[in-house]
């Protein structure tokens, strides 16, 4: 029976570990602002109101604030509002945990302020405000305030921070600043206004912000933390050795980066200088000029499948195959029959060259889809309705596009190395304009027109380069021109008497090259015209009704490919105004918070 309690006890402690793992995780939110006024009273008090917006993404159910405790004697008068949606709400304290109730958690060196407050995917701002005595510190000859107003250790880092330090008599022709955090902060004076304003855009969570002032006894007359000695030379003397560090961490920091925007720009302008000699060099094959693409009327010395890959440069898909077939057809290799019935996109084909079964996908089609020696589109599509049929045939038919891909790349058509250069200079060309660009409006001068010159002569050239060179050999470039006469007579079909061509018979081993070049519908209709249905008939023979029975749509081409494609488809980041200096001056205080 203990037992049974003890693993009902691991398992519930489990249970909730993972829920409160869930709940943590189930959101997340920034500290998008923080607004603080402190106003620093004759007593010495400081009475400080902090604003602190956080822009929630998920659900929470309240926020914290700890005051650091240190150098502080003593807090008082606590008030926390909240304002959302416009809306502001008093929150009164209570431990009871109920919403929009806050709590005082006392430690030795902290006061924790939990505020209870549930917020889903809204921007909430909370405003803190109490008095702090004992950060002010009387000397003979000045009065001192040395505060750690934001310390290290926030849940996220806390942006867009603005403190307002206000002093009860004005001027303070005496007052002096300085401010210890981010060396990318601001401190201004205002001695006419007796006001000190420091601005930071982010603080990390691994940083503080520290204030250290100067001012008049006179402004503190009241305050009882006095210390009966001078103490200004020596703040002056210690603040001054932390702004001395300061500005040499600046500068260096300067330097750095002058150094390696120089070096940048060094880089950029060799890389430039290599890329204008590279293309002053002018490698590769360049285009050769070939007449205006006229009609031909020839058909190709390169076969359908050849064809494809001259002028596509791309592996044969399953139009082409469709094209593969009726190119078979013609040959009498294969016999392509339409099946009678209700379904107009039934075809039957029929092994007559027992060596098609060399070839992988063949013996597939006719040996797992068909019967051995036939198949239909319908059986097809039912055989590809499995997924792990259609992986099969799907793998079959890339091997028989690659090989027939290569086999057309072994024309020699492709140059390999004038299309490297094609994409080196395209690539490193677009790569330089843009570093040259950039780079361009971060420096002045003549640097400034050097580096947009140069894009601009890169741009020029590489544009001229990219037009004037081939991927193809001279040959291939010659079997491209070819190809293209041929297509534009396919295309401008109608327009000529189509007997200049030759007989039907020629016709035959045209269609698929309308296959390849995407006109077979339009050929069709013109043959239809021209030469009427009974001549059509008899040059064609069993296969009129693949090629003419009804809308090419849905011949025998398009269905087949149509077939093919569903098919394979199944697998397919000194004290006054200026910046902050590092280190610390040991102020009191520190404050950080975060959400939950």
């Amino acid at each position: 029976m203990k037992k049974g309690k003890v693993l009902l006890g691991i398992v519930s402690a489990l249970l909730l570990l993972f829920h409160l793992q869930a709940i943590k995780a189930a959101g997340s939110y920034e500290i998008t602002g923080y607004n603080a006024t402190a106003d620093i009273l004759e007593d010495g008090s400081i009475e400080l109101t902090q604003k602190i917006t956080y822009a929630f993404d998920g659900d929470f159910n309240g926020v914290y604030y700890d005051q650091n405790l240190t150098k502080i004697k003593q807090l008082s008068d606590v008030f926390v509002a909240v304002t959302q949606a416009g809306q502001t709400t008093t929150l009164k304290e209570a431990t009871t945990g109920a919403n929009n109730t806050y709590q005082l958690l006392q430690e030795a060196d902290k006061l924790r302020i939990k505020v209870f407050h549930k917020v889903s995917d809204e921007d909430v701002t909370l405003t803190y405000r109490y008095k702090l005595f004992g950060l002010v510190t009387n000397y003979r000859d000045t009065a001192e305030l040395n505060w750690k107003i934001l310390g290290a250790g926030w849940d996220e880092p806390v942006q867009n921070i603005k403190v307002t330090l206000n002093f009860p008599t004005r001027p303070q022709n005496e007052l002096q600043a300085w401010s210890h955090g981010p060396l990318t902060g601001y401190t201004a004076v205002d001695k006419k206004q007796g006001k000190v304003t420091l601005t930071l855009a982010e603080l990390p969570t691994d940083q503080f912000l520290e204030t250290h002032l100067l001012f008049p006894t006179a402004v503190t007359a009241k305050n009882q933390q006095f210390v009966d000695k001078d103490a200004k030379q020596t703040i002056q003397q210690a603040e001054a050795v932390l702004a001395k560090e300061a500005n040499e961490k600046r500068k260096a920091e300067k330097r750095q980066m002058q150094m390696l925007k120089n070096g940048f720009l060094g880089v950029i302008l060799l890389a430039s200088g290599g890329m204008l000699f590279l293309l002053w060099r002018d490698p590769g094959k360049k285009k050769l000029k070939f007449p205006p693409v006229t009609h031909s009327y020839e058909v190709p010395r390169y076969t359908p499948l050849e064809a494809w890959a001259i002028v596509k440069d791309q592996t044969p898909d399953s139009q082409a195959f469709s094209a593969y077939l009726l190119e078979l057809a013609g040959q009498k290799r294969l016999m392509l029959e339409k099946v009678p019935g209700k379904k107009a996109e039934n075809y039957l084909i029929t092994l007559k060259d027992q060596t098609l079964l060399d070839q992988e996908l063949f013996n597939f089609l006719f040996t797992k889809v068909g019967t051995g020696t036939a198949f239909t589109l319908e059986e097809l599509k039912r055989y590809g309705k499995r997924n792990r049929q259609a992986k099969q045939l799907s793998k079959s038919f890339d091997q028989w596009s690659e090989t027939n891909f290569k086999k057309a790349r072994a024309l020699g058509y492709y140059d390999a190395q004038s299309t490297g250069w094609l994409w080196t200079i395209g690539i490193a060309g677009a790569l330089d304009i843009f570093a040259l660009m950039l780079i361009g409006f971060f420096v002045t001068g003549i640097w400034r027109y050097l580096c947009f010159g140069l894009a601009g002569g890169v741009l020029v050239l590489s544009w001229r380069y990219l037009t004037t060179h081939a991927r193809y050999t001279e040959t291939g470039q010659e079997a491209l021109y070819e190809l293209k006469c041929f297509k534009k007579m396919l295309s401008d079909i109608g327009r000529f008497d189509l007997k200049k061509v030759g007989d039907l018979v020629l016709w035959e081993q045209i269609l698929p090259y309308a296959v390849i070049f995407g006109l077979a519908k339009k050929v069709i209709r013109a043959l239809q015209v021209e030469f009427g249905e009974a001549e059509l008939r008899e040059a064609f023979g069993t296969y009129y009704f693949v090629y003419f029975s009804d809308d090419f749509d849905h011949s025998f081409a398009s269905s087949f490919s149509n077939t093919m494609t569903n098919v394979t488809s199944y697998s397919s980041a000194s004290g006054g105004s200026g910046g902050f200096s590092g280190g610390s001056s040991g102020g009191g205080g520190g404050g950080t918070g975060g959400a939950f």
